[in-house]
């Protein structure tokens, strides 16, 4: 190798480490911390690359801004984030956190889920148990596939995970034939192309009033839920549906396909259709916070191009009608 090539080369490998050391905004949350809604408080998430070890690497950091004045009043130091978080989420008052971990034990996966108050661990259990837990794995961040909110006020937690499997058993130890479970070779469906772990979605809620994990019953079995935002009303949510039938492949780049919006009140396990599958795809749906009965998402019409322009609509809940407050640009 010649003197040139060996500069070239050393030039190319100087800034690929530096570009790849270059931190990418990959996730962030957000929660005002004041009555008046003048602190805010992020915790944006970075992903960056570890060329030593040659693996992805994800920290966050903290900032507190000053809405009203304009100023960053605090940053944190650079925390690295453990592999094993599946989910992590701050209440919106700032006091809790809900982290999911998961172990590799042997050939088989355990989930955990903490709450924490503070520095305090408040509550926690294992996915499997059959005591306290009514859902199998907690589903991984999903912009389509998935969910995990709190409520405003800080007192509850929806999320989305799969339906209880029993555990396979031998003919020869198992009590009954019920109990045998599916054989690990049975094909599951799900919905590809990089959402190959979502398979089933169930929604559940943690009361942290009562301490207890709920699943919400009632579910329709021919839709999955992946979007929600709470409303006004601590007992109610917003979700969006899609379709199991006919297909579900490609919904990670293609939302050409119809959408349904319901509402859920979670104490009294009642489901309500607020539209219906028609000719729009009806995504992120988010509530107004000081306006009761409206949300507002985005909409598209089905079965046209892909990544198209996007209209801002106006939902109220109590007369199901929708307002364009953002046209699209057919041009």
């Amino acid at each position: 190798m010649t003197t040139t090539d060996n500069k070239i080369l050393t030039s190319a490998i100087e800034t690929y480490r530096h570009y790849a050391g270059q931190p990418t905004l990959s996730d962030i949350e957000s929660c005002r911390q004041d009555s008046n809604d003048e602190i805010l408080h992020l915790t944006p998430y970075f992903s960056t690359m570890d060329l030593v070890k040659l693996e992805d690497l994800t920290y966050t950091r903290s900032f507190t801004y000053s809405l009203k004045n304009r100023q960053l009043l605090f940053t944190s130091n650079i925390t690295p984030i453990n592999k094993n978080i599946v989910r992590r989420l701050a209440s919106p008052d700032g006091q809790y956190l809900a982290l999911v971990t998961k172990e590799t034990k042997g050939e088989q996966d355990l989930y955990y889920v903490q709450i924490w108050h503070d520095e305090h661990l408040i509550f926690g259990y294992e996915a499997n148990d059959t005591k306290i837990s009514p859902h199998g794995k907690i589903l991984p961040k999903n912009d389509y596939g998935s969910f995990f909110e709190w409520s405003p006020d800080s007192r509850r937690l929806v999320f989305t995970a799969e339906e209880k499997r029993k555990p396979l058993k031998s003919y020869f130890t198992a009590d009954k034939l019920d109990d045998i479970g599916e054989p690990a070779s049975t094909y599951r469906e799900n919905w590809g192309e990089q959402m190959e772990l979502f398979e089933t979605s169930i929604v559940c809620i943690f009361d942290l009033d009562t301490k207890q994990v709920k699943l919400i019953e009632n579910q329709p079995k021919d839709l999955y839920f992946g979007q929600c935002t709470w409303t006004t009303n601590p007992d109610e949510f917003i979700l969006v549906a899609f379709r199991i039938e006919p297909y579900r492949l490609g919904l990670i780049f293609c939302e050409n396909r119809p959408t349904a919006l319901f509402k859920c009140n979670w104490r009294n396990n009642q489901w309500i259709q607020l539209t219906d599958f028609d000719q729009l795809c009806r995504l992120f749906p988010r509530y107004l916070p000081k306006k009761e009965n409206e949300f507002v998402y985005l909409q598209t019409d089905i079965y046209r191009a892909h990544a198209q322009c996007k209209r801002l609509v106006l939902f109220n809940t109590e007369t199901k009608q929708e307002k364009i407050l953002i046209d699209r640009i057919d041009k």
